[in-house]
């Protein structure tokens, strides 16, 4: 934990680090329907740019959303255990 850790709403951190997750996987669902998309097309259009596209999506932008997903789950854990923390300190305050 962060020595300056300190929530004074909890339940509204908790909120955030469940709508982390909530878009990553959206995120994650849509790009890889994107990418299903653009490998589908393959099958029907020959095009230059559409191949120079199809390859920069493998390959850069779907690496970019893999790592940015990573990230998010990372924090949207972080975030989960904090709360966990923040909330057990609570609970030993009024005992």
């Amino acid at each position: 934990m962060a020595d300056n850790s300190s929530m004074k709403n909890v339940s509204a951190v908790e909120q955030y680090g469940k709508n982390i997750a909530n878009v990553n996987q959206q995120m994650l669902q849509i790009f890889q329907k994107m990418r299903q998309q653009t490998q589908s097309v393959a099958s029907y259009w020959d095009d230059d740019q559409y191949q120079q596209f199809s390859r920069d999506f493998d390959q850069d932008i779907m690496k970019k959303i893999q790592e940015i997903s990573v990230k998010m789950e990372v924090f949207s854990k972080y975030v989960a255990e904090m709360v966990k923390i923040h909330r057990m300190a609570q609970q030993q305050k009024y005992y």
